[in-house]
């Protein structure tokens, strides 16, 4: 979870509130640095729209990119010592504001206040130094895949070196090959790779109990794998992160084309090998269940255009492959809303490729700034608001504010759906500790109390999953 959700969950409604009235927004243009290494911090920054990089103070190698929904300056709170590392803004960025100064006041006039804030930033604090302990003591080991350890990671250690054995024997052969893996090799490494991942859940399923060794398992995995991730092209996305968070737009659109591609003959192979994971598949399939969604809406207009908005919208693939089923394109009035520029200009480039113009409306805006009830952004009522993979992002009680946003937009009768990874996803403890791409994973029952405790009042009309049942699609009507 995103550390400045995290933060968030900690605090009360009324906690939420104060800070909203009383930080600020900041807004910082390309390459403008918002810390500088070895000077003082003043505030804490809550990252609502573009992308941050952090930078060593000295050789300038950037280490870390932030996103929406990341912290900052919060180290520099507890501590009040200067900043260890510059941060600078990659785009154009906005953050939420929070002098230190005026929450020191805060926490002296009201304890209450002060003991949820500094047990919200410990948790932070916590989580950071156990994930960097563990880094460090898997790191100084030399037997990165230490039998022993535990009998279920024993099982994982020999799928890993079968895997590898085979990437080996792949690259030989390419090398008699004009450089390409054959391809009866390159589908036996898919499918060890695919036996591979049961064996990895019942590792995690058999350690449960376990954090301290579930973590260790984890990062010993992904150190495993990670040099040939990063000869991927999607999979290195997905690990690396540009855009501040794994499923950006074009990573969805990566997955959408499904052209595994890398450096060195293997790169290709490995990235073909996510590709055809459970998950990647599930992504591809909820394109064309939403697509039947959105037409259905459309054929049960009679009466004008049918008013649809994509919340997080991505590549908005599924808007385009209704559109190309209409004779006429005014039966659908479409609203794209993503915090990213860049995911809009693509969704705009497309409409405009197409001929959709007049039909498409582009809005960038922050989910999260508008759920928390900062901001508005202009929507009429809709027949149906849908979101293809957000709320997995965020925790339960964002998720519920969410969902007050979208009953306001919504007209008597209208949808929404809302997409989440199920828990039963068998690729989950790949993308938890291999991707470090953590989802909040919700069953039909999760979905339901959700809605409950919404303005809707009441449980999900329809759940659909798509062909993997991987991902659930979680329906509600306004009434």
């Amino acid at each position: 979870m995103k550390q400045g959700v995290t933060f968030l969950h900690e605090l009360d409604e009324g906690d939420i509130e104060w800070l909203l009235e009383n930080g600020s927004e900041q807004r910082n243009a390309a390459g403008e640095v918002l810390i500088e290494a070895g000077e003082t911090v003043d505030a804490i920054h809550l990252v609502l729209q573009g992308v941050l990089g952090v930078f060593l103070p000295e050789a300038g190698d950037q280490v870390a990119v932030l996103g929406p929904g990341d912290l900052v300056g919060d180290m520099s709170f507890l501590q009040e010592e200067p900043a260890g590392e510059s941060v600078k803004a990659v785009e154009a960025t906005t953050t939420l504001r929070l002098p230190h100064a005026m929450l020191h006041a805060r926490c002296a006039e009201d304890p209450s206040f002060a003991a949820r804030v500094y047990r919200s930033l410990g948790r932070i604090v916590s989580q950071r130094l156990r994930k960097a302990n563990r880094q460090l003591a898997v790191g100084a080991e030399t037997a990165g895949l230490a039998p022993g350890m535990h009998p279920a990671w024993d099982r994982v250690g020999e799928a890993i070196r079968e895997f590898k054995a085979g990437l080996h024997l792949a690259n030989e052969a390419a090398r008699k090959n004009d450089d390409v893996v054959p391809e009866e090799m390159s589908q036996e490494l898919v499918e060890r790779f695919q036996r591979f991942l049961p064996v990895l859940n019942d590792a995690f399923a058999a350690t449960s109990e376990n954090d301290r060794l579930s973590e260790e398992m984890g990062l010993r995995a992904q150190q495993e794998f990670l040099p040939y991730i990063l000869l991927t092209e999607t999979t290195e996305r997905f690990y690396t992160k540009p855009r501040g968070y794994a499923g950006d737009f074009w990573t969805i659109e990566l997955m959408y084309r499904n052209r595994p591609s890398g450096s060195r003959p293997i790169g290709a192979v490995v990235d073909r090998c996510f590709l055809e994971a459970p998950a990647a598949h599930a992504v591809r399939n909820r394109r064309g269940l939403l697509a039947e969604e959105i037409r259905r809406t459309v054929d049960m207009r009679s009466d004008g255009p049918a008013r649809v908005t994509s919340l997080a919208c991505g590549p908005g693939r599924e808007i385009f492959d209704v559109f190309g089923m209409l004779d006429d394109p005014s039966q659908l009035q479409a609203t794209m809303l993503d915090i990213d520029p860049q995911a809009l200009d693509l969704v705009g480039k497309t409409a405009d490729e197409l001929g959709l113009g007049s039909s498409v409306t582009l809005a960038r805006q922050n989910l999260i700034h508008l759920a928390l009830g900062r901001g508005n952004a202009g929507i009429g009522e809709q027949d149906l608001v849908y979101s293809i993979g957000l709320i997995d992002y965020l925790d339960d009680r964002l998720v519920v504010r969410l969902m007050n946003y979208i009953h306001k937009i919504l007209k008597p009768g209208g949808r929404v759906i809302l997409g989440n990874f199920h828990p039963r996803n068998p690729t989950r403890r790949l993308m938890d500790h291999v991707l470090d791409w953590r989802l909040i994973h919700r069953s039909e029952e999760d979905m339901d109390r959700l809605y409950r405790a919404s303005l809707f009042g009441g449980p999900t009309s329809n759940i659909r999953f798509e062909e993997q049942e991987i991902n659930l699609f979680a329906e509600c009507v306004r009434e």
